[in-house]
């Protein structure tokens, strides 16, 4: 079956798009140790995983390796900022400690160590996404920017969705929890293709996504 990679175009309007909504930083945080609950490993989290840090990682910048549009200051113009970029020490203010002092993350931490409150689902929504949901499309379209989606069918923005879904543990058993933080609807006017053929060269192997799922 052939593989396809998210397009320039989806990446950079995934970009705009959660550049223009208030979203607080640490949200990939909680994401991040949110999956790690699931799968019983939250304390073996790491602010220094490459499971965490190669979701914004990206080549460009000499002195500042990742890119971040989650962001709860600033510019809502929905452009590529430059303001986006952080610097190499960004695991450290994701830190249990670091944590503990920023008031919409502070719950991530207790006594030291990352945590997960039973009522994540609602901290995340008022003290992370401002009470506004987030595009699961947008989301998708930036984290797997750099994955190969098998898919035997024509590919669709469903599967971008799909994909963040698998991704980030919200199988169809989490439906209330994934409503309660993001939408799936595709914007209406959208004039560029999701996704692109790809033959990956043999010295460059990539993550494939089956029918959606990583």
């Amino acid at each position: 079956m052939p593989t396809h990679v998210l397009t320039t175009e989806a990446v950079r309007w995934s970009i705009a798009t959660l550049g223009s909504q208030r979203l607080h930083p640490t949200f990939l945080m909680y994401l991040y140790l949110r999956r790690r609950h699931r799968a019983g490993t939250l304390a073996t989290a790491s602010a220094s995983s490459d499971e965490l840090l190669s979701l914004i990682r990206v080549p460009g910048n000499p002195t500042k390796p990742y890119y971040n549009p989650l962001v709860d200051r600033g510019d809502r113009s929905g452009t590529l900022s430059p303001r986006f970029w952080r610097a190499p020490n960004i695991p450290g203010s994701w830190s249990p400690g670091s944590l503990v002092r920023q008031i919409p993350s502070a719950w991530l931490s207790k006594d030291g160590k990352y945590a997960l409150p039973d009522d994540h689902v609602e901290r995340a929504f008022k003290a992370m996404l401002y009470e506004t949901r987030v595009p699961a499309l947008a989301l998708g379209a930036y984290f797997l920017r750099n994955d190969g989606f098998v898919l035997s069918r024509e590919p669709s923005s469903d599967d971008v969705v799909a994909g963040f879904r698998s991704r980030f543990e919200y199988p169809a058993d989490t439906e209330d929890e994934f409503a309660k933080l993001f939408t799936v609807d595709a914007p209406a006017g959208i004039d560029f293709l999701w996704f692109d053929g790809y033959s990956p060269p043999d010295a460059e192997p990539r993550q494939p996504v089956e029918n959606g799922n990583v």
